[in-house]
């Protein structure tokens, strides 16, 4: 059993007070500054100093039982490993915005855009405050309509985001989008170098040859519990980041063609007994502003200082998830039979032909909540969307992608920003056992997994 950590600090959530710790020099202290992982990996063994030349083993501790973080990105299951994966996410983004991290700073002048692809309505929902706070008149009556509510909702009212009318509302067409907006995403960005290419007028043949149109990504439920994207798309030469574009690459012509992209992309479904066949497309609501050049990097630049709210803003929901809609339980299907409630043709015998895992509580969800992940476990039940795995992703409402993807060369990865943290660890590691500054220590693991801390 690993002891409890004492010492320390509360931990930092806050993406723009991380970013100051990394510019101001601290980014080094930054594992001890966002607190404790709270729920650790047991791992025993020691790391070795070896001689890169000869492979002699220059020291060899005594073996030691540590606690490894869980690296969970979810705020709801790790404050401080998601706060971590939280300053990732931020200089990521911002690398891709105005250099930095093997980014060239000259990515800043390529013509960038921020845009929002929501979800399509799948029935009315009761509504709260705007995104400035404002409050709004929930779905008041016509002249020729009753009100459908009326009421001024409240921030935090648990109303906002559940159906007016629940007998009605599309439960089954929101599940599938959310299934589907990972593959409705990559033929939309398909679908933007198209249009792009068609713009400019020149051949798509010959498109990346002259220019690449590059994003980052991140996945947001909105209270309804359905998935839209904010995403930073941006516009290189045909070498990279490195290169600029084309004088004719304008942001202008990138916004009709995500614009055309957004409005004619569309995805299949097809029919089953309990549920017609559908298309799929992005809601109406699309939001497309584009990023000036900045002139500086300075923190005092308003152009620096909105790449960096904009980085704040994506890195802010990249380790969140269905919990906005208040769905915080763990999967629910059953391992050993993956959901399907048979294995060799008997029943299984971990779940005894429910296909939930045993345990499963569904009764803190609110009854919106409840209808969703009933609509996966319905839906994934049949053969026309088994390859959806519904039933595996029902405590995601069904979405199966990842939170926060990129283009390759839009900017560092995640793994390039996680080994920069283990090559100071190493450091220190050869500077606390007297090794000789400026020569090449390699430094090796072994170590042995032990379970979860208890």
């Amino acid at each position: 059993m690993i002891p409890p950590a004492t010492d320390h600090p509360q931990p930092v959530t806050d993406p723009e007070a991380l970013a100051a710790l990394a510019r101001v020099g601290q980014a080094e202290d930054l594992t001890r500054r966002v607190g404790a992982c709270e729920h650790p990996i047991v791992m025993r063994g020691r790391s070795l100093l070896v001689d890169p030349a000869t492979g002699q083993i220059l020291h060899r501790p005594d073996a030691t039982t540590v606690g490894m973080r869980c690296r969970n990105r979810r705020a709801t299951v790790c404050v401080a490993c998601s706060t971590l994966y939280k300053f990732d996410a931020y200089h990521l983004v911002a690398a891709g915005l105005r250099g930095g991290k093997d980014t060239p700073e000259t990515v800043a002048q390529h013509p960038r855009l921020f845009i929002t692809l929501t979800a399509p309505s799948f029935g009315a929902v009761h509504i709260g405050p705007d995104h400035t706070g404002t409050p709004r008149l929930c779905h008041p009556g016509t002249t020729t309509r009753p009100a459908a509510c009326g009421r001024w909702h409240a921030p935090g009212d648990p109303d906002i985001g559940t159906p007016l009318d629940a007998q009605s509302y599309d439960y089954a067409g929101q599940v599938l989008f959310s299934a589907h907006a990972g593959v409705l995403w990559s033929k939309t960005t398909t679908a933007v170098r198209r249009a792009f290419a068609d713009q400019c007028g020149i051949p798509i043949r010959h498109a990346a040859k002259r220019v690449r149109v590059v994003f980052a990504k991140v996945a947001e439920f909105q209270t309804r519990g359905v998935v839209h994207y904010h995403a930073l798309v941006r516009v290189d030469g045909p070498d990279g980041p490195g290169s600029p574009p084309p004088g004719w690459a304008s942001s202008d012509r990138l916004t009709e063609a995500i614009r055309h992209a957004a409005t004619t992309v569309a995805v299949a479904t097809p029919a089953a007994p309990t549920s017609p066949a559908r298309m799929l497309r992005w809601g109406v609501q699309i939001d497309i502003q584009p990023l000036p050049a900045a002139g500086s990097n300075r923190p005092d630049d308003p152009d620096a200082r909105r790449e960096a709210s904009v980085a704040r803003y994506l890195a802010k929901y990249a380790t969140k998830a269905a919990e906005t809609v208040g769905v915080t339980i763990a999967p629910i299907y059953c391992r050993t039979c993956s959901g399907i409630g048979a294995r060799a043709g008997g029943l299984c015998h971990a779940c005894h032909g429910t296909g939930r895992r045993p345990g499963v509580d569904l009764g803190t969800l609110s009854p919106h909540a409840r209808a969703l992940v009933d609509a996966c476990w319905r839906l994934g039940g049949r053969p026309e969307y088994r390859h959806l795995r519904l039933r595996r992703w029902a405590h995601q409402l069904g979405y199966r992608g990842h939170y926060t993807t990129k283009s390759h060369t839009f900017s560092t990865t995640f793994a390039a920003l996680r080994q920069e943290r283990r090559a100071h660890a190493e450091a220190g590691l050869v500077d606390r056992v007297g090794g000789e500054p400026g020569v090449p220590v390699l430094v090796v693991g072994d170590w042995s997994y032990h379970g979860p801390a208890v």
